[in-house]
C-alpha cells in the first residue's frame, strides 16, 4: 500500500519518513512502527515496544486520497464508541467500522493507525493496516480490509501473512475482513439512530430500561406499546433502540428488524 503524507505533516515542520534501509531503533526483527499522536507529533518505535493504548488515541498516519474517477469511496465516519470522526478508504472499510462501533466489547477505534516497516524473506515491506481496535478486556485486534476477490493474489497473501505473524508474536488478534452480512449491516445502520445517547432524555432512557429489564424478553412491538402516555412513539422507539445499540439488550440481527423481533436483556446487564 502506498503511503500518503501523514496528517502529522500539518503539525510537524521537519518530518522525516522512515525508509526500510534505515535500521536505527528497529527491534530484533528489524520491524519499526510509525504513528501520529493526538497532538500531531510523529513517533517511531519498535514493533516490540509499540503500545496499542497510545496508538489508538492518535491521528491517522495517512489520509486516504480522493480524486476524480477513483473506484473506491473514501470518507468520514463518526464513531460513537470513542466519540471521534475517523477516516475510511472504501465502503468495505465503512462496513467494518459499523460493526466495530456496534460491538459493545470494543473500547477504542482508530483507522490508518500506523505504518509498519521491515523485511521478510521476499525483501522490504511497508504496510499501513486499516484499523486498530482495543477492547474493554484489554485485548487488541488489528484489521486489514480487502475484497474477497483480492485475497488470493500472491502479493496480498504475503503481506497479510507477514502482518499476521507479527501480531501473533505480540499477542494481538489479526483479522482480514472481506465483507459482512448485508442484513446485519442494514439493521445496525437502522439502530444507529439511537447511538447518540446524549440526544435522548435521561429519564426516557431510564424508563425504557426498566420496561426492558422487567420484561426480560419480549417482541419489540410489545415494548413499543409500553411507552409513557406523554411520549411520542418515534422517540420511544429510539429510546428502546438505544439499549440494543449499547448491548444491554440483544436481538437477532441476522433477520430484518421489525416489531416481531424478539429482544432480550443481556445476562451482563441484568446482573
Amino acid at each position: 500500500m502506498s503511503v500518503m503524507p501523514c496528517i502529522c505533516q500539518w503539525r510537524v515542520s521537519s518530518l522525516i519518513f522512515l525508509t526500510v534501509g534505515h535500521t536505527e531503533d528497529m527491534g530484533t526483527r528489524g520491524v519499526s512502527l510509525r504513528y501520529c499522536t493526538v497532538a500531531g507529533d510523529e513517533v517511531t518505535t519498535t514493533w516490540e515496544q509499540a503500545r496499542a493504548d497510545l496508538i489508538v488515541e492518535g491521528l491517522p498516519i495517512r489520509i486516504p486520497p480522493a480524486y476524480r474517477g477513483q473506484r473506491n469511496y473514501p470518507g468520514l465516519f463518526w464513531a460513537s464508541t470513542n466519540h471521534r470522526t475517523l477516516v475510511y478508504e472504501s465502503l468495505l472499510e465503512l462496513e467494518r467500522l459499523w460493526l466495530a462501533d456496534f460491538d459493545p466489547t470494543v473500547a477504542q477505534i482508530a483507522t490508518q493507525p500506523f505504518q509498519l516497516a521491515g523485511r521478510d524473506i521476499n525483501g522490504p515491506r511497508r504496510h499501513v493496516p486499516d484499523m486498530l481496535l482495543t477492547h474493554r478486556d484489554r485485548r487488541v485486534t488489528l484489521v486489514d480490509v480487502k475484497p474477497q476477490a483480492a485475497l488470493s493474489r500472491p502479493q496480498v497473501k504475503a503481506q497479510f501473512d507477514w502482518t499476521r505473524d507479527l501480531c501473533r508474536e505480540k499477542g494481538w488478534r489479526y483479522e482480514v475482513f472481506a465483507g459482512g452480512s448485508p442484513t446485519v449491516l442494514r439493521n445496525i445502520r437502522a439502530l444507529a439512530v439511537a447511538r447518540r445517547h446524549s440526544r435522548i432524555p435521561d429519564d426516557l432512557l431510564e424508563h425504557a430500561w426498566i420496561v426492558l429489564r422487567d420484561a426480560g424478553r419480549l417482541p419489540f412491538g410489545e415494548a413499543v406499546t409500553r411507552k409513557p402516555a406523554s411520549c411520542e412513539e418515534a422517540l420511544w422507539r429510539v429510546a428502546l433502540s438505544a439499549h440494543i445499540w449499547s448491548g444491554k439488550v440483544t436481538a437477532d440481527l441476522s433477520q430484518p428488524l421489525s416489531d416481531k423481533t424478539l429482544i432480550e436483556t443481556s445476562v451482563e446487564a441484568a446482573a
